[in-house]
């Protein structure tokens, strides 16, 4: 399936009249954003979903959650790849964050028609939380496989790997834990990610800022100068 036939059937469910759901279009500058409210007495889901020359380029969510927590993801959708950052806080505070690199071949349809996609697999995931006012990468995982579960871990509690080599459905990743990750993938989309290992609490400011405003909305640059490791 598409990613476009995915994010046209989720507007296409929305926009049933079976749950406490707004949705609207409208235009911005280049950009039309088609934007889908969801309030289910758990969570309300905000979704902002940006088209530009009729491809999808972005996807906003906002979260709120009963507990008071709240979650901001920004998914940024260029040439096949695609990069997200979550960012977990309460109030003005950040938590957490997630930061995420696969593809969109990859993306499948969510089995609970909440989210207009979920991960049907991951290149990288990486999650970084808050301690001694700053974000510090704690859990790193690569070649994750929802449908079969498979994963491989590279950072965890009691799991370290400093230098790491995993081969997954033809795809091959070699990693290097040294200043933050350093990856390399080799397969049918070869690239490099590097990602710090330590966002300071300015960091974590300025990525709070750039999902919370309309920043968001003109590419993934201002989250890759906060969290590339610059050599």
């Amino acid at each position: 399936m598409s990613l476009e036939t995915l994010l046209d059937s989720y507007h296409e469910r929305a926009t049933i009249p079976l749950r406490n759901t707004t949705f609207s279009r409208r235009k911005r500058g280049p950009f039309e954003i088609r934007q889908v409210i969801e309030d289910d007495e758990f969570r309300a889901l905000n979704h902002r979903i940006v088209y530009r020359d009729g491809a999808a380029s972005s996807v906003w969510r906002q979260q709120e959650w009963w507990n008071g927590d709240c979650s901001l993801d920004v998914t940024h959708l260029k040439d096949g790849i695609v990069n997200a950052v979550s960012i977990r806080y309460a109030g003005n505070a950040v938590s957490a964050v997630k930061l995420s690199v696969t593809r969109t071949d990859w993306l499948i349809s969510d089995p609970d028609h909440r989210l207009p996609f979920i991960f049907g697999r991951a290149d990288l995931e990486a999650w970084y939380y808050a301690h001694e006012n700053r974000l510090v990468l704690t859990r790193a995982r690569l070649a994750f496989d929802n449908s079969t579960k498979h994963t491989f871990t590279v950072l965890d509690q009691g799991v370290e790997k400093k230098t790491s080599a995993h081969v997954y459905r033809e795809v091959e990743y070699r990693c290097a834990l040294d200043g933050g990750i350093r990856l390399m993938i080799d397969g049918k989309d070869p690239r490099r990610v590097n990602w710090r290992s330590n966002l300071s609490a300015d960091d974590a400011r300025a990525l709070f800022k750039y999902a919370r405003s309309y920043r968001w909305i003109d590419g993934w640059d201002p989250v890759a100068e906060l969290v590339e490791i610059r050599d």
